[in-house]
């Protein structure tokens, strides 16, 4: 089968094409014939170096929807044939392979490019929402970097359990933010959040370039709120405020939030916004490498046409 990755460390250019075997599927295992996988800004680091050195092939990718091709022994829920998107292994490639713990079965209302750009940021988002920011209906819940991959994904999940969301970003986003139904949006380049939201917020979920600005998270926030951020910055204040660090847990198992937001997507009360698609190609995973060393907005997709 046909997979692109690298053996060294360096910019996009390193990415080559391979044809490796077919992997072979046990247990809990699923076979998934990839119609679309999404980047995420870890596989760009990873392949820049930043985490370490590059000492054998790496097939990068943990976002993919595509078609079941083969089940393991023991999947039950999942059937060859069946369309999936999964928390996968190596989906930069033909074939990837899911787990029953991490592949969930999607509706033909959803694509395969937005099956595949939900997993990651939405992950991140609904576990924000439900588990670190324990948010609860009638809250008010302001989130920074609103018009991003979590903090889009996260704004919708807020509203679809009834929560007051505020979103705060650049005022070039405003319309799409607003497009997704919340109550209020602050540009932060035409005011100052801390003010206009001071002591506001039930919860605050900082999705914003790595959760830069967290005092504004202290300055917004209730006495006796929540702060969940996908930094570990905590704020200086001298409120009485639970900070939590957004961070990957099983505490809400992926399956479990995988389902939920399909099933929002299904619902037609959450999108995710897909800024590129690409070609199935060793061309667009470098272009899609660029763009992500490179200021882009939405997520990029590479997907079969």
């Amino acid at each position: 089968m046909k997979a692109f990755g690298y053996e060294e460390n360096g910019g996009p250019e390193v990415f080559k094409e391979y044809e490796v075997p077919v992997p072979e599927v046990t247990g809990n295992q699923i076979l998934i014939k990839t119609q679309a996988f999404n980047m995420n800004n870890f596989e760009g680091l990873q392949r820049a170096g930043n985490f370490k050195a590059v000492d054998h092939r790496i097939i990068p990718g943990r976002d993919v929807a595509g078609i079941a091709e083969q089940v393991g022994s023991e999947v039950k829920g999942i059937k060859i044939g069946d369309r999936v998107t999964a928390h996968g292994h190596h989906a930069y490639a033909e074939y990837a392979i899911g787990e029953d713990t991490n592949t969930v079965v999607i509706p033909d209302s959803v694509s395969f490019a937005q099956a595949a750009g939900i997993v990651t940021p939405g992950l991140a988002a609904y576990k924000g929402v439900h588990l670190f920011g324990n948010v609860m209906p009638g809250q008010t819940v302001v989130i920074k970097g609103a018009s991003g991959g979590v903090g889009s994904i996260a704004a919708q999940v807020a509203l679809s359990i009834g929560a007051k969301v505020i979103g705060v970003g650049a005022s070039r986003n405003e319309d799409y933010v607003k497009s997704l139904g919340i109550d209020q949006y602050v540009a932060y380049d035409q005011a100052d959040p801390a003010k206009v939201l001071a002591d506001s917020a039930d919860v605050v979920i900082d999705a914003a370039l790595n959760g830069a600005g967290s005092d504004v998270d202290g300055a917004i926030v209730k006495n006796g709120g929540i702060i969940a951020s996908v930094a570990d910055d905590e704020p200086d204040t001298t409120k009485n405020v639970h900070f939590n660090h957004i961070h990957p847990t099983q505490q809400i198992s992926d399956l479990e939030a995988l389902k939920a937001l399909v099933e929002l997507m299904a619902q037609g009360k959450l999108s995710v916004k897909v800024g590129y698609q690409l070609p199935f190609t060793l061309e667009g995973v470098i272009k899609g490498h660029q763009l992500l060393d490179s200021k882009h907005d939405g997520r990029i997709v590479v997907a079969k046409s």
